[in-house]
């Protein structure tokens, strides 16, 4: 059994993770190659990011089709 994940496959639980809980022999898998990989870490960070702003947006009630200039500013 290889213990390393692709990217491929790193790119794909980290998606499914956005969605759901992992398992924990994915979560220890997954977190050894970013661990590792540096190209993979930085787009789970992006990913969270991401994530995190769009969570915000709908939390506000804002439509996000709306154009930015509409958009009251903080």
């Amino acid at each position: 059994m290889n213990w390393m994940y692709s990217c491929k496959r790193v790119a794909e639980l980290l998606s499914q993770r956005l969605d759901e809980p992992l398992g924990l022999l994915d979560e220890m898998r997954l977190r050894l190659h970013l661990s590792m990989c540096g190209n993979c870490a930085n787009v789970a960070a992006q990913m969270e990011a991401l994530h995190s702003a769009s969570a915000e947006l709908l939390s506000t009630g804002l439509d996000p089709d709306e154009p930015a200039s509409r958009v009251p500013p903080h």
